[in-house]
């Protein structure tokens, strides 16, 4: 009953960590993020961008249809899933370690004996056979914990693969999306080129008209004509570049290179005019590279448990249970029976510094994962005052944009008008139509920069990795694998 009790002692103090107490440590987290003043307030119903699900920010069937086949096709998503199920695996391993080992053997061998050995071997014969069956038992009492927190490091290894699976899943969305309007806007580009050719080469046809009829020089045919071929040499270049972004999003995708249907054209996709943020601090919880980072740090904090436990004295419990006979006719009689049980105490007397530098060396990844915990937290502040100021300037930039080429279309209308009633040369308009042309190229740019914005700021402030099944609204800060703000 004595050593009953003592066993069930020693039991329940197992499991106990040498660990540190673990202290979420993201640096200075201000109280509101710059430029956050440019966008508009919170609506009904989410307090940031990032509370609405990816298929409610990109408002195209075509587009959420790329999407899920990205989700659940793409080969960094597939490869996400496989290290997920590998590090569930690695816990499973850790915690086996904690549960007694039990195995079996046979042997069988055939040897000979000293006949001159101590004590005198008698009668038995110098040359015999062996034959020996064993259940062997072996149990780790994780008195100072350096199991549990070999276990606790993988379990947080585990939850950092399932937050980096799920910063995939954000990147693969605004990846698709920023590919997707990326293709819509050389669409919307070589439509303006087509239609820009086909107004150029209806003016060439008049000036050379009016050449044939002697009313203009051979210069102003030269100079339709450099129109003409300006607009003709964007159109197989753009062609060129449609086919290689459908390739692009195919192999986002993971399949093989093909068409890419469209949705809505450039100037029909939704850009929303107010992009709240939210609280600095939400950000720690919702953005999945934060929360990796820091699962990074959990384990390296409860690896410093394990190399502290390294300077205590290991005790496990070994025994044997088995047959030994030289025949193996009385491997199974009474006679045979072998057994054996009784705890081992490993203490480590002299190691030569090894334990020593093992626990500074674990500190100093500690240090190592902090610094990089600290430094994924302040990129992704900027990286969301860098989308509140693009999205806000852009917003700008586009009307702006949109007057230049109403301007111009004025100014190329009235040149027209003016070379056609003979006061004013053919310089003019085609100083005023390569301006046109030029400005609604840029126009186009301009409306995917601003989609773009829209893009990488959903992405920043940690959105995007819900998946379809999700309900709709905001994805609550503890729906991750694992929550250590209070740990």
């Amino acid at each position: 009953m004595r050593r009953l009790v003592m066993l069930l002692g020693v039991l329940l103090l197992a499991g106990c960590t040498l660990a540190p107490k673990y202290n979420r440590a993201p640096g200075d987290v201000p109280q509101e993020y710059r430029f956050q003043s440019l966008q508009g307030q919170p609506q009904p119903g989410f307090n940031t961008l990032a509370d609405l699900a990816w298929w409610e920010i990109f408002d195209d069937r075509e587009l959420q249809g790329l999407i899920r086949t990205a989700l659940e096709q793409n080969y960094n998503v597939l490869l996400a899933a496989a290290r997920v199920a590998e590090a569930r695996a690695l816990v499973g391993v850790s915690r086996s370690l904690w549960l007694p080992q039990v195995g079996g053997t046979y042997l069988f061998q055939r040897q000979r004996l000293s006949q001159v050995s101590f004590p005198p071997l008698g009668p038995t014969p110098p040359t015999g056979n062996i034959n020996q069956l064993n259940l062997d038992l072996f149990w780790e009492i994780d008195l100072f914990g350096r199991l549990r927190s070999l276990t606790e490091a993988a379990r947080a290894e585990f939850f950092a693969s399932e937050w980096a699976r799920r910063a995939v899943f954000s990147a693969v969305v605004a990846d698709v999306a920023q590919a997707y309007f990326e293709l819509r806007t050389l669409d919307q580009q070589l439509e303006i080129s087509q239609a820009t050719l086909k107004s150029y080469e209806a003016s060439r046809r008049l000036v050379v008209m009016r050449f044939e009829r002697g009313v203009v020089s051979r210069q102003d045919v030269a100079q339709v004509d450099a129109l003409v071929h300006t607009a003709g040499a964007k159109i197989p270049d753009l062609r060129r570049q449609i086919a290689q972004k459908e390739n692009q999003i195919c192999i986002l995708l993971g399949i093989n290179p093909q068409p890419i249907t469209r949705g809505r054209p450039l100037p029909d996709l939704v850009v929303r005019a107010t992009v709240p943020a939210g609280l600095p601090s939400d950000l720690l919880e919702r953005r999945p590279d934060i929360r990796q980072a820091e699962e990074v740090l959990v384990a390296a904090n409860y690896r410093i448990g394990a190399a502290r436990a390294e300077f205590f004295p290991r005790i496990s419990l070994t025994g044997l249970f088995g047959r030994q006979s030289l025949a193996l006719s009385d491997l199974f009689t009474g006679p045979a029976k072998i057994w054996s049980i009784g705890p081992t105490v490993t203490l480590p007397i002299f190691t030569s510094g090894r334990n020593y530098f093992n626990l500074q060396a674990t500190k100093a990844l500690k240090e190592q994962t902090l610094v990089l915990y600290q430094f994924t937290v302040r990129q992704a502040f900027r990286e969301v005052a860098d989308g509140l100021i693009a999205h806000a300037e852009f917003r700008e930039f586009r009307k702006e944009q949109a007057a230049l080429v109403k301007s111009y279309q004025d100014y190329s209308q009235l040149a027209n008008l003016r070379y056609k009633g003979g006061i004013d040369s053919y310089l003019a308009v085609l100083d005023a139509d390569r301006q046109l042309f030029s400005a609604q190229l840029d126009l186009a740019t301009v409306q995917r920069d601003q989609l773009l914005t829209l893009v990488q700021l959903y992405k920043s402030l940690g959105g995007g990795w819900e998946t379809q099944d999700s309900p709709q609204g905001a994805a609550t800060p503890a729906s991750g694998p694992a929550n250590h703000s209070g740990k």
